[in-house]
């Protein structure tokens, strides 16, 4: 046990078991922490990570870094048939649980409107989106709906609503207690509130890289157990809430935990009882990833040799350097298509677009989710570099 730098976000409990020591090797502008341990509460085992940064560091890092507004490396805006499907369902879910058409509703982290534009359809009329990326407000705003720059902790001049959503944001979210206080002022008495965050009793049967919900921005890691007490503290009763697996591109299945709930006077607070079964549930994952990792290290290590480029620097290339031989590689640049990460560097190594890769050097595509996708674009952009795919993880 260790006495946690971050209290429990459920019970407020100081101790917390260490589940997996989590490192990564980021980009040298990234001001996120480059470690933290994933700990599961004494007293109420919610695992979540200890992290030390304040929430004004995530504030920050979403508001200057957002991929999302970005249509073609972000989600949230419906611009893929998977994401379409999701929120086209989603919107079905709450058109079936909402009789009223009229009154306003809000979407914190809209990303690019894909919720709001699913709602239109089902005839909601007062639409407003809130995003911490001016891009994301902005996209919203050119659809036709009110979008405004901001957050949890910056929306309260905007009024209160029939309905709030938040659909995989609370896991990013550093200070809990003040983001349901926050929500609380948002929704109108007897008002409802959606909440949606990955489901952290289904990452083991749904991995696909190792420790991917482990990462900078993921930081908690609700059940559906976790989720309602979180919201009961804050009085709000669950309406309809349950588990859910959805594709967020072909073979990438994402567990979801959700809950509709009606915002009333007296909070419901309960001594915190222990959640041995989903303990289990993120020790089996931890073990899995671990399993996964040594086959990656397997993959990587024939090719240190000789210089590389690597393409991608997302989640999982931070992992790889840190974690496995990628690390001794000799990596001459990174390679990535999000323009916000082009002109950086990671280990002082530039990340150039993937067009200015050089010619001859062998690209190591750092993706276990898109890797036969990445290499069809980099043939399609004319590169015939020698080209490394690590392999999909093998499913449960």
């Amino acid at each position: 046990m260790k006495h946690l730098q971050r209290p429990c976000p459920i019970c407020r409990g100081e101790r917390g078991e260490v589940l997996h020591s989590q490192r990564f090797d980021l980009p040298d502008e990234d001001p996120l922490p480059r470690e933290y341990d994933v700990v599961a509460c004494a007293a109420c085992g919610f695992a979540f990570a200890d992290t030390p940064a304040p929430q004004s560091t995530y504030d920050a890092y979403y508001a200057a870094r957002s991929k999302y507004e970005d249509r073609t490396v972000g989600t949230g805006g419906g611009d893929s048939p998977y994401d379409l499907r999701r929120l086209e369902a989603l919107a079905v879910f709450l058109a079936a649980h909402i009789p009223w058409r009229d009154r306003p509703v809000l979407d914190l982290g809209c990303a690019n409107g894909g919720l709001l534009q699913a709602l239109s359809r089902h005839g909601f009329t007062r639409l407003v989106g809130v995003d911490p990326s001016p891009g994301c407000a902005a996209n919203v705003r050119a659809l036709g709906f009110e979008g405004h720059v901001g957050g949890l902790f910056a929306g309260s001049d905007l009024g209160r609503f029939g309905l709030v959503s938040l659909t995989h944001v609370l896991e990013h979210v550093r200070d809990l207690d003040a983001a349901t206080t926050a929500l609380r002022a948002l929704v109108d008495v007897d008002g409802l509130l959606y909440v949606e965050t990955p489901d952290a009793a289904g990452y083991a049967a749904c991995l696909r890289a190792p420790f991917q919900d482990f990462n900078t921005e993921h930081i908690n890691h609700f059940t559906r157990r976790s989720l309602e007490s979180l919201l009961g503290a804050a009085g709000f009763v669950p309406v309809a809430s349950g588990e859910k697996v959805f594709d967020a591109a072909p073979n990438i299945p994402i567990p979801a935990v959700f809950t509709l709930a009606r915002r009333v006077e007296a909070p419901a607070v309960a001594a915190p009882v222990y959640d041995r079964d989903s303990v289990e549930r993120v020790r089996e994952y931890v073990q899995r990833s671990s399993e996964e990792l040594r086959r990656l290290d397997a993959v990587i290590a024939p090719h240190l040799d000789a210089p590389l480029q690597v393409w991608g620097t997302g989640q999982l290339l931070f992992k790889l350097l840190h974690d496995t031989c990628l690390g001794r590689a000799r990596i001459t640049a990174f390679l990535d298509n999000n323009p916000k990460l082009q002109g950086g560097t990671l280990r002082g190594v530039p990340v150039k677009a993937p067009s200015e890769a050089e010619a001859g050097v062998p690209i190591l595509i750092a993706s276990t989710l898109h890797g036969p996708a990445i290499a069809a674009s980099a043939r399609a952009l004319g590169l015939d570099n020698p080209l490394i795919l690590l392999g999909a993880t093998p499913p449960r």
